[in-house]
């Protein structure tokens, strides 16, 4: 079974973009185009190896999502690497995340951090 990657990002052209690229190197991608759905997603099934989380959405932010992960027992061990375009907050620091990749994201920069937290399939 392929070690699956959950992409929450608002832009579908970042996430398709990003799913595409990871798929090619053998990972199962599955996306969400905000924090409730990534929620739903996580709840629904086989929590990822790891989840890229973009901060600034609608409906449910990165933040708000990050928060319900984190109360979760069975979610909150799942790595987040966060994805922003604009500089690093102080609420970045709350966050607990194991790294940031900084839009636009260099794909080697993204498959290096990928590759640290998990092996393709």
């Amino acid at each position: 079974m392929a070690t699956q990657l959950l992409i929450i990002e608002d832009d579908p052209d970042v996430s398709d973009a990003l799913a595409s690229v990871l798929r090619e190197e053998g990972y199962e991608v599955v996306t969400a185009a905000n924090g409730l759905e990534g929620l739903q997603q996580l709840r629904g099934g086989t929590p990822p190896s790891l989840i890229l989380l973009d901060l600034m959405m609608p409906v449910m932010d990165g933040y708000r999502f990050r928060a319900e992960q984190l109360r979760d027992p069975t979610l909150a061990a799942v790595p987040v690497l966060v994805l922003t375009a604009g500089i690093a907050d102080a609420r970045m620091d709350t966050l607990g995340a194991a790294g940031a990749l900084h839009k636009p994201i260099d794909l080697d920069v993204l498959l290096s951090a990928v590759r640290a937290h998990c092996l393709p399939g």
